[in-house]
């Protein structure tokens, strides 16, 4: 199996098994966001970590791939909040 469809199979795998507690964690790190929020977020994150999975060394640890991916999209989004609340001057 080639490194592509290996990758591509561990991701489907985790994400399809671990889509809901994607769901809680990135609602659990982002108190005022909605729903439909935390799924953006997690949409956001798979469609980047498939459209790369070729690009990536085998991952040996998925869960920890995909959780701090998900952790690096909530600080993304914070800080773009922060800059939209107090504007840019």
């Amino acid at each position: 199996m080639n490194l592509e469809s290996e990758n591509s199979k561990k991701l489907t795998d985790f994400f399809g098994r671990e889509y809901e507690s994607l769901k809680w964690y990135v609602k659990t790190k982002i108190s005022d966001t909605a729903n439909r929020d935390a799924e953006d977020i997690i949409q956001d994150v798979a469609l980047k970590l498939f459209s790369g999975a070729d690009r990536y060394a085998p991952i040996n640890n998925v869960a920890g791939f995909v959780y701090r991916s998900v952790k690096n999209k909530i600080i993304d989004v914070m800080r773009t909040t922060k800059k939209n609340e107090f504007g840019r001057r």
